[in-house]
């Protein structure tokens, strides 16, 4: 698992910046899959059921009201957190978390979700598409925490954020009162240490329910441990006047390059919201994440793609996406990674920037040559190597930049001025 900590987006202090709301890939589940994953190690949660249909939603409720003698929760299905105060983009609905005190009523909220696109904080304009709905028991809350269990590339280890504020979003919580920010570091192999988790359960101010906080904490740990989690985030933690502690709201995401050893986890992926570029991605094997900008960028590296972002943006330009092909891309995983680009309608301008490694730039170049052969470039290509084979690579297109729409500048800070200046130019012809 330890191989795995250089992914890691948790940043010390917890503010946001470039790095804490860079969108990341792995595998995400939604909450109803991540309930009854934890289920599975024994984390307790509120009873609940998903639904796929408005009518499904209506048995789902007659249920939960037979079993509970009350009304239910209806939770909007998206990958992505923020629901409870986002939108539905084509009917306008508020809200994709609401009480449903009837069948009847769960039933009428699930048609105004079931079938939208979501709009939230972390979904972008477009909004995620809503498929199911998931019904959960109606709680009795006497108090709300928040705990994360995530990796940390400063000390090399699993670490649990936490804090008595839950509910709400952690980053206001971090803000305003970062006082009752925790923090506990986590050995790999052995867990908690005793005194640990009787540190945890006092700063929740669980201390009158300590066998049951410090069981669902150690186990929260092992399920996170077990399926190779990037993260598993609880949002609320729940002390229930009847049910005790509960983890009432929860978000799971699986390391995908541990996909070959969960493959059951793997395969519940819901990439019904993925766009055609994600698909491709996919497929070819690239680290591939959008952006919202108009200069897209096919960077070998996550250190050079961050610094290429940020040079960009320097110099007032925005990149429309994160694309690492890594050290080995050639062939027709670069051919696709460059159509990719060169297809996107909301790109103006493809920036190219490559140091060459165990990526020797001549054969990046050749796919290249290649995939304009395919299907001549639709967009201005900005080109910058260094490295292994950037002089051959550079004697290839020696006389083909204008046939290939290509401009090759070595100078990385003339690259990014280039970029910019030819996506600004695109852009006005477009209007």
């Amino acid at each position: 698992m330890l191989g795995r900590i250089s992914k890691n987006l948790v940043i010390k202090g917890m503010k946001p910046n470039r790095l804490t709301t860079l969108p990341f890939r792995g595998i995400k589940l939604h909450e109803y899959q991540a309930a009854q994953l934890l289920s599975k190690y024994d984390v307790p949660v509120p009873h609940g059921e998903v639904a796929f249909s408005p009518a499904d939603a209506r048995t789902v409720a007659q249920s939960i009201q037979e079993r509970t003698n009350g009304g239910s929760v209806v939770k909007a299905q998206i990958l992505g957190g923020g629901r409870g105060r986002g939108f539905f983009k084509e009917n306008q609905f508020r809200g994709g978390v609401h009480i449903a005190k009837t069948p009847e009523e769960a039933e009428t909220l699930s048609k105004e979700m079931i079938g939208y696109s979501l709009v939230t904080k972390q979904s972008g304009e477009e909004g995620l598409r809503c498929n199911s709905v998931y019904l959960v028991e109606l709680l009795d809350i006497m108090k709300e925490m928040y705990l994360a269990f995530a990796l940390d590339r400063e000390t090399s280890s699993p670490v649990l954020v936490y804090s008595p504020a839950g509910g709400m979003a952690i980053e206001d919580v971090a803000e305003k009162t970062p006082e009752l920010i925790f923090k506990a570091y986590i050995n790999e192999s052995s867990g908690f240490t005793d005194d640990q988790i009787e540190e945890i359960v006092k700063n929740l101010g669980l201390e009158d329910h300590h066998d049951s906080a410090a069981k669902t904490v150690q186990n929260l740990y092992k399920c996170f441990h077990s399926c190779d989690s990037d993260m598993v985030e609880i949002n609320p933690m729940v002390l229930d006047a009847k049910k005790g502690v509960l983890c009432a709201d929860s978000k799971v995401t699986i390391d995908d390059n541990a996909a070959f050893r969960q493959k059951e986890l793997a395969e519940q992926e819901d990439k019904s919201s993925e766009t055609p570029n994600e698909i491709i991605a996919d497929k070819y094997d690239l680290n591939y994440i959008p952006i919202g900008g108009d200069i897209g960028c096919l960077v070998n590296g996550a250190g050079l793609a961050m610094a290429t972002m940020d040079i960009l943006s320097l110099h007032e330009g925005k990149a429309a996406n994160f694309l690492d092909v890594g050290g080995s891309a050639a062939g027709d995983q670069m051919i696709a990674a460059v159509n990719l680009l060169c297809n996107d309608d909301t790109v103006n301008a493809v920036y190219i920037n490559i140091f060459g490694g165990i990526l020797r730039c001549d054969l990046l170049v050749k796919s290249i040559i290649d995939a304009n052969a395919e299907k001549s470039f639709s967009k201005p290509i900005i080109l910058r190597l260094n490295g292994n084979k950037a002089k051959e690579a550079k004697e290839l297109i020696a006389g083909k930049e204008e046939e290939l729409g290509i401009h090759f500048e070595a100078d990385f800070d003339k690259s990014a001025k280039l970029a910019v200046k030819i996506a600004a130019e695109e852009a006005s012809k477009r209007d």
